[in-house]
């Protein structure tokens, strides 16, 4: 049972009435709290006793009596009563002392675990970051080597260019120098003066080389009529039966020969001494070495091998040797006269661009009319080729000799060796492998208008990748002409035509001059043009106060003009005044059959044509139709490339490789077909040549070395010079 309902309220009010009134205590809501109803307001403090008018008590005995036994006991009462609210206080601050340290307990354990999940959340953070550096530096790492991996490629891609380009650098260093070099001994004198000397030289040359052909003819005779009874021989001049007589006669065919041709013998031995051997070295050598072995065979009669000495093949090599000057003299007494009839030459040159790592075949103005005269006199190819193959092949000859000769214990024999070995050395097809294939070509091209200057510059001109086209290479004079004025009915047609001569003529365009004419020939009205500019694809200007433009289809398409398609086999050029189309213009393009046939040639020479014009009618794609040439056969540079090729100084410091008397693309094929023509057939012959000239030595001393003197007659020595010769004579018949 609740305690109150054992208890009287009203009784434990009565016994508590003699509680001191203080402002602790306020007994209305200490009753109300018991009895389970709130408080109507807040506890206020309680008015003094004295103040307030007390009830009267109905006396009743028990009550009073125990009330009056219970008074002495109410100050104790109340003294307990405030320890026990004093420890219920005490209790209760140390409750909440207990509540406050649990509390901070748990605070300062949140705390820790706050700070614990911190520094775990900041660990798995910086492992992330750590983490993800590392990925970063990994991939930048892959990232940096697949860059260097490109530039190391780019920079070996570079330095191969680079070097390659070196090279070519290097190369033309070193013909440079050697040009300054060789022009130290080089003498010019007027051209004229040079025609007619080389051409009385040359004739020169042909009579005596005739005379010594002559002389061979007998000096053969004398040497293998003892051997064929068919032909008649005195028997004096039997080498057989009178070995003296015979070979004192083969003996005064040769001295005869060499003074014939004495200055062909002489300058054998002068080059070699000047330090630069020529193959007529090896001919005057082997002159020498048949002199050499007549007079042992005189000597010493019983020494064994053959009985009869190689006159016959040395006074052969001596004639091949002088029909050799006799062609390169000739060759450029025409070449001087080239140079005499033109007023103002071309010059064509092998010009190595570095903008595009190329040759170009380049026409230029001939900067230095001493230039191409210095070409000519300069040493050629096969003066170069002849300064290393002539040391060695004599070299070779003399230890050949030597050891064939010593191996049979007869040193006597060593002039006959030499004689054979000397005899095969200098095959005739080395001999003449430049005259006679410089002077179909110089011939060739006289009649072209041109001239070239030797092997060494048509081995340049040979080399060249690509070939540098104007606009009269492509379209010569007469080649354009006007076909029809549309007109628009904005202005009249001579102004259509006035206006569009004045910014094509003002442009400096081969259409100009076209234009120009015609509108001379039609009274037409001619007009001045100001502020002109070449564009893509047309050209712009003023004329008067209206603004011109004149272009092709694809101008006016950038510039948002409709317009109708052209025919076939026209070009047309469309007219702009003011921003309006006034006009279409119809051209035709013809193509000459000089410039046809110059282009078929460049096709089959496997060239390419950099198309070098400013008329912007002229297009890659319009010359590969109009020629009927494979496409991609022509390139065509930017309007900048353009001016940087048609700049006058674009090949100065050159060499000139050729000159031109006469316009067009013709003469200019011309000369780069005789050219390649010239250095692969002297590339043909000296390869032959040495071949010939090698084998030959080796064979001779191996029979020599084995003693087999009937293998090494004149006549079988004859037979494999003539034999190697055939090839280099078919050689040199294709230049014609």
């Amino acid at each position: 049972m609740d305690r109150k309902d054992d208890m009287d309220l009203e009784s434990l009010k009565n016994m508590l009435s003699d509680v001191p009134d203080t402002d602790e205590f306020d007994l209305d809501s200490i009753i109300a709290e018991v009895s389970g109803q709130a408080p109507a307001k807040a506890a206020e403090p309680m008015p003094k006793a004295s103040a307030e008018p007390e009830k009267p008590v109905e006396p009743q005995p028990a009550p009073a009596a125990e009330t009056k036994a219970e008074e002495p006991k109410t100050a104790p009462r109340n003294k307990k009563d405030k320890t026990a609210k004093k420890a219920a206080e005490t209790a209760a601050a140390e409750h909440e002392s207990v509540e406050e340290a649990r509390e901070a307990r748990i605070a300062a354990r949140e705390q820790k675990m706050e700070e614990r999940e911190r520094r775990t959340a900041q660990k798995i953070a910086e492992r992330q970051a750590r983490r993800e550096a590392k990925l970063a530096e990994k991939e930048a790492a892959e990232k940096a080597a697949e860059q260097q991996e490109i530039v190391e490629e780019a920079a070996a891609e570079e330095a191969s260019r680079k070097a390659s380009i070196s090279r070519k650098q290097a190369r033309a260093a070193r013909i440079a120098a050697d040009q300054a070099e060789e022009e130290e001994d080089i003498k010019l004198v007027d051209p004229e003066v040079a025609m007619h000397a080389a051409r009385r030289r040359s004739g020169i040359l042909s009579f005596r080389s005739l005379l010594v052909l002559i002389l061979a003819a007998a000096a053969a005779y004398l040497s293998f009529a003892p051997s064929f009874e068919a032909l008649p021989l005195p028997v004096v001049l039997d080498i057989l039966q009178n070995p003296t007589i015979g070979i004192g006669a083969l003996a005064a065919l040769q001295i005869l020969a060499l003074l014939i041709g004495i200055d062909v013998f002489g300058n054998g031995f002068s080059s070699l001494l000047h330090g630069r051997p020529a193959r007529g070295t090896l001919v005057s050598f082997a002159a020498l070495a048949s002199l050499l072995h007549c007079a042992s065979l005189l000597v010493f009669p019983d020494q064994g091998g053959v009985a009869v000495p190689y006159t016959a093949v040395s006074i052969l090599l001596l004639y091949a040797e002088m029909r050799e000057a006799r062609g390169r003299s000739l060759a450029q007494a025409r070449s001087y006269r080239a140079v005499c009839e033109a007023e103002q030459p071309l010059a064509v040159y092998s010009h190595y661009d570095s903008e595009i790592d190329a040759c170009n075949a380049v026409k230029c103005p001939l900067y230095d009319a001493g230039s191409f005269l210095t070409e000519i006199e300069r040493p050629d190819t096969v003066d170069r080729f002849s300064l290393i193959y002539t040391p060695i092949a004599l070299a070779l000859a003399i230890v050949l000799s030597l050891v064939a000769s010593f191996n049979c214990g007869e040193p006597v024999r060593f002039f006959w060796a030499f004689s054979a070995i000397l005899s095969v050395s200098a095959p005739v097809g080395l001999l003449c492998a430049f005259g006679a294939s410089y002077k179909n070509t110089a011939s060739r091209l006289l009649r072209s208008g041109a001239a070239i200057a030797g092997a060494r510059q048509a081995n340049l001109l040979r080399g060249t990748e690509k070939v540098m086209l104007l606009e009269n290479d492509l379209f010569p004079t007469g080649s354009i002409e006007l076909e029809a004025i549309d007109n628009l009915g904005r202005i009249t047609d001579e102004q259509i035509l006035g206006c569009a001569a004045a910014l094509t003529e003002s442009a400096g365009l081969e259409l100009g001059r076209v234009l120009t004419d015609t509108t001379k020939e039609r009274f037409g009205i001619t007009f001045t043009a100001r502020d002109v500019r070449l564009v893509e694809g047309g050209v712009t200007g003023a004329v008067g106060t209206s603004r011109i433009v004149l272009g092709t289809a694809a101008l006016m398409v950038k510039m948002g003009i409709p317009i109708e398609s052209g025919h076939k086999g026209q070009i047309n050029m469309y007219l702009v005044v003011d921003n309006a189309l006034a006009g279409v213009l119809t051209m035709r393009y013809q193509t000459t059959k000089n410039t046809y046939k110059a282009m078929r040639l460049m096709r089959r020479m496997h060239m390419n044509a950099v198309l070098a014009v400013r008329d912007f009618n002229i297009s890659p794609a319009m010359v590969e139709e109009e020629f009927d040439l494979r496409r991609g056969f022509a390139d065509q540079p930017d309007p900048a490339g353009v001016d940087r090729l048609l700049n006058p100084n674009y090949a100065k410091g050159d060499a000139p490789a050729a000159i031109l008397t006469r316009e067009g693309a013709g003469s200019f094929m011309q000369v780069l077909r005789g050219a390649d023509k010239l250095a692969g057939a002297v590339r043909s012959a000296l390869t032959l040549g040495t071949f010939a000239g090698l084998l030959g030595m080796l064979i001779v001393f191996y029979l020599l070395y084995q003693n087999a003197a009937d293998a090494l007659p004149v006549m079988n020595i004859l037979l494999y010079q003539l034999i190697w010769y055939i090839p280099v004579f078919i050689i040199t018949q294709q230049t014609r």
